[in-house]
């Protein structure tokens, strides 16, 4: 590559050192060129939504993993490095400054402690496969969660709508034999469904998904040289529980808590002790596998470390590997094969049948996961530092010593993207995206502008049309596998694998826990209303003693009841009551009201706060209460007979 080549990579930065105008990687150590790059010299840039072609800085409040910050453009800005003279970098600051910005739903206001960046390159620059390194400098201080990653362009981070049944599947068979976590949702576009491209953008019979690879989370601690940070893959569909080990623990060498077979490991040890939800856990997004390895005890803030990542092959017929690396050297890998079946004969025990004897007997049970799909979704580039459930989160973050305020500053000096085949674009013939995305606008949050095609032409090899002709031919045969797929289920009475019985399905649940909360709410005297329903507190009202009258909202101005029933005005996870109820003139005093169900009993309220439906609906009410909301009607079908309690 010469510098009329440089010249003629649209993504590319023309500053970048003719040094890296090429990398070697993969079997062979084959060249790999330049076809994007951004080495942050320019302080004049804004990253806000329609003023740079490669990144977008989010303005929403981050809602996910019990996030404490508002991500604002202005927070994101290139600057010279004051601890690394002659160093032009992207800085994000992370300051705590109460900000209030749009949920990702965009249907309410939040407010957060922090104030922070993410920059995204979803739907501008996105590539199939390749080299990715960033160079950069993590912040100060524990609890911040400052991370380098890639995300399959078909969801969105931070917006969840677009990540539900698509964050990290990588699948594409229609099998039976497919057994998911009690609360993970299916698979959204599974290889059971038939589509038309014209119609629905996607292709018949192919299962999608948006896979995550962490080139780098970053847990600062103090000292600096006790830190970690932790490469990893998070996929769906998980392995069997059999397989995963106890969180906090090293994978088993065999048997119970073996983990993944074929996983090589450079100067990174085995995970952290987390390998995703542990089998039945709450996680209506997904639940699923992270593969991870760590590097720990080691520096992160006081010099510039450089992340790098190879995702080649898998293509084609060709086995895919990805590897982490550090400064470049080996951190952990995997190939293609790690990502087979896994399945094992267990032993399920069940009382016996003759006479009501309480003897039991084995019962021998096949749990099974099919093989992944090696990933080959596009893939966008994620820049951001976050608080949230991770190195201490909220309650780890010191004031300084000297008195300052409360904040840091995550440096990212360049951020480059090689590749031996070009594939670059956003909406490849064998994986499009931009017509589903189009359709499905509301799960996405604002459109990201200019798109990545009005900036630079997209550029598809042969290889990636050959196999998108491959995936329209196999769709006769995968239409016959699909329906006796369908068929077996019915046999099993199990639902259908596919997302819209799934939704039918969790809203049959509803009414039925509802049908049964109608007769187990738990009513203690001096909390039933007029007529025997349950009543909601006057305005002004004395606060109620802890656990009485749970489930009952409150208005936001009436001293006492928040504190007690245990919400926060800005908390998305936790404000089952102040942030949904609102006291309007002419609504009765045991009513409540809402903007989608006007006025209504508040023992129907009740019932709506603790029966939330999936996160996608569209009632405001069920969107602020979702969280705590999951977890009480969960209890309430697992012990319908006990009182139900939040707080």
């Amino acid at each position: 590559m010469n510098a009329t080549a440089l010249a003629s990579c649209c993504w590319c930065d023309l500053a970048t050192p003719p040094s890296a105008w090429t990398t070697a990687a993969g079997p062979g150590l084959a060249l790999h060129r330049l076809v994007f790059s951004d080495e942050f010299n320019d302080p004049s840039r804004s990253f806000a939504n329609g003023e740079d072609p490669k990144w977008t800085a989010l303005h929403v409040a981050d809602t996910a993993n019990e996030g404490k910050t508002v991500y604002l453009p202005e927070q994101a800005t290139v600057a010279l490095d004051p601890e690394e003279p002659g160093v032009s970098a992207l800085r994000i600051a992370t300051v705590y400054e109460r900000t209030t910005g749009p949920d990702p739903s965009g249907t309410r206001q939040i407010t957060m402690p922090f104030r922070s960046a993410m920059l995204q390159s979803w739907n501008k620059f996105c590539f199939t496969g390749g080299v990715v390194e960033f160079r950069a400098r993590m912040p100060h201080g524990s609890g911040y969660w400052p991370a380098l990653w890639l995300f399959g362009n078909l969801g969105r981070a931070v917006y969840q709508s677009s990540n539900t049944g698509l964050w990290p599947w990588s699948y594409d068979e229609c099998d039976a034999d497919l057994a998911l976590a009690p609360d993970s949702p299916p698979q959204r576009i599974s290889a059971c469904d038939d589509h038309d491209l014209d119609v629905d953008g996607l292709h018949p019979f192919q299962g999608r998904g948006a896979t995550e690879i962490d080139a780098a989370e970053v847990a600062v601690r103090s000292p600096s040289a006790t830190s970690y940070a932790v490469f990893s893959l998070q996929i769906s569909p998980a392995v069997p529980a059999y397989f995963k080990p106890a969180i906090g623990s090293l994978p088993a060498q065999r048997g119970p808590g073996s983990w993944y077979s074929g996983l090589k490991y450079g100067d990174g040890i085995a995970g952290k002790g987390w390998y995703g939800p542990p089998w039945g856990a709450s996680c209506p997004t997904g639940c699923p596998d992270t593969i991870s390895a760590s590097v720990v005890d080691d520096v992160f803030d006081e010099r510039y470390r450089t992340y790098r990542v190879e995702l080649l092959g898998g293509g084609g017929g060709e086995g895919g590997s990805l590897r982490w690396l550090l400064d470049g050297r080996l951190v952990w890998s995997l190939d293609e094969s790690a990502l087979g079946a896994y399945a094992v004969d267990t032993s399920a025990q069940r009382p016996g049948e003759a006479g009501g004897e309480a003897g039991r007997e084995a019962a021998s049970r096949r749990e099974r996961t099919p093989a992944r799909a090696f990933p080959r979704e596009p893939m966008a580039l994620i820049v951001n530092s976050a608080i949230g459930t991770w190195n201490g989160g909220y309650g780890a973050i010191d004031a300084p010593a000297d008195g300052g305020p409360i904040g840091t500053a995550f440096h990212v000096d360049w951020v480059r993207v090689w590749q031996s085949e070009v594939n670059v674009g956003c909406d490849p013939p064998d994986y499009p995206t931009a017509k589903y995305i189009r359709s499905n606008e509301w799960r996405y949050g604002p459109d990201a502008s200019p798109l990545g095609s009005e900036t630079c032409p997209e550029i598809y090899p042969e290889s990636a049309h050959r196999h998108a002709e491959q995936i329209v031919a196999r769709a006769g045969e995968r239409r016959l596998a699909a329906a006796a797929v369908a068929a077996a289920r019915r046999a099993r009475n199990l639902p259908a694998f596919n997302w819209s019985r799934w939704e039918e399905v969790m809203e049959q649940g509803e009414a039925r826990a509802a049908m049964q909360l109608k007769a187990a709410l738990w009513t203690p005297a001096g909390c039933v209303g007029e007529g025997g329903q349950v009543a909601a507190p006057a305005r002004g009202s004395a606060p109620p003693a802890k656990g009485c009258c749970a489930g009952l909202l409150a208005c936001d101005e009436t001293p006492g009841w928040r504190e007690v029933c245990g919400a926060e005005s800005a908390g998305f996870g936790v404000s089952c009551f102040a942030a949904v109820h609102v006291c309007r003139p002419g609504c009765p005093p045991s009513h409540a009201t809402s903007p989608d169900l006007g006025c209504a009993p508040s023992s129907l309220w009740s019932e709506l706060l603790l029966l939330a439906p999936p996160a996608d609906s569209r009632t405001l009410a069920l969107l602020a209460a979702v969280a705590c909301a999951a977890v009480a009607a969960r209890r309430l079908r697992s012990q319908p007979e006990a009182a139900v309690r939040l707080v």
